[in-house]
């Protein structure tokens, strides 16, 4: 019987034993699977972000092929029908995939030009209500423009309803304002009343490029709304009349579209439009296994020879 007992106790032992050692092996092989996850996951986030910075050249690439491509038949416009404005899905590239869109930043308003009065202040509020137009059409308080106005121009004079430094400095923590260009659209979320949702409504209607200067828009690329904003006479039918007419090849083609031949002829001087682009911004998602990683990147493309040069860029 003593035996039998001490034969019993030695299984339940060995039971015990076999059932620590599983329980052990169990939890190293999930801490296991768990380490080779995550340096998975490093790897192809790694990957996914060295790919991102390489699909700037392919940007800059498409951009080039455009240029000269146009220049071998002659045709010295921009238009959403040329090389850079087709879609990329799902393109390999390296261990991932590229899904990108190219967009004209000369189709967009420009927010910097809000300061720019080339000596002339009625040029400068023209240029005001052109975005206080845009502001309306897209249900956006225009008093707003006020604000962006004092953040970008080098006085500390305040506009009617907008914000010089003595605004910014009773916040917490406080600042000034920049009374310089903005350097980006994300610099809008310092300015007073601009929330997140107004900025991604404004996203792919304004620009900030080119920093300094005077900017036209390209009426080949640019938005109904944007046309809408140029000119108080500009109507969505006469909009989606110029839509319908483009690509114009010369600016003087606007002429053909009959709504619009008074008013486009009015805006030629001092130009508001143009049919051609050298600033664009690309839109880029590389995707490797389950790590995705978008980027935006700003080119200015040389009209000699098509090289860009980056502008700015932006992992996200």
């Amino acid at each position: 019987m003593q035996r039998s007992d001490e034969r019993g106790i030695a299984l339940l032992l060995t039971l015990l034993v076999l059932t620590i050692l599983v329980a052990l092996i169990l939890e190293f092989d999930a801490e296991a699977r768990r380490e080779y996850r995550d340096a998975a996951a490093f790897r192809d986030n790694f990957k996914a972000t060295v790919l991102a910075r390489a699909a700037v050249q392919a940007a800059r690439g498409t951009l080039q092929q455009d240029l000269l491509k146009d220049k071998l038949v002659g045709k010295f416009f921009d238009a959403l029908t040329d090389v850079w404005a087709l879609p990329i899905k799902d393109y390999a590239i390296g261990d991932g995939f590229l899904t990108a869109q190219i967009e004209d930043e000369r189709g967009k308003l420009n927010l910097n030009d809000l300061a720019a009065t080339g000596g002339d202040p009625s040029g400068k509020q023209k240029k005001v209500l052109r975005v206080k137009r845009l502001f309306e059409l897209l249900q956006i308080n225009p008093d707003l423009v006020d604000a962006i106005v004092d953040w970008i121009d080098p006085d500390e004079n305040p506009e009617p309803a907008g914000a010089e430094s003595s605004y910014y400095q009773a916040l917490r923590p406080s600042y000034r304002a920049a009374n310089a260009p903005l350097q980006t659209l994300l610099e809008l979320r310092l300015i007073k009343g601009m929330t997140p949702e107004i900025i991604q409504k404004l996203s792919r209607l304004v620009t900030v490029y080119p920093q300094g200067g005077e900017s036209t828009v390209n009426i080949n690329t640019a938005d109904p709304l944007v046309l809408q904003a140029l000119d108080l006479d500009i109507t969505p039918s006469m909009a989606a009349a110029i839509i319908q007419a483009r690509p114009f090849k010369n600016v003087s083609d606007l002429d053909n579209v009959a709504s619009a031949k008074e008013t486009f002829a009015r805006l030629r001087l001092p130009p508001v439009y143009d049919i051609k682009s050298d600033l664009f911004l690309a839109r880029m998602t590389v995707r490797v296994n389950e790590v995705t990683r978008n980027a935006i990147v700003v080119l200015r493309r040389d009209q000699n020879n098509g090289t860009s040069s980056v502008q700015y860029f932006r992992v996200l």
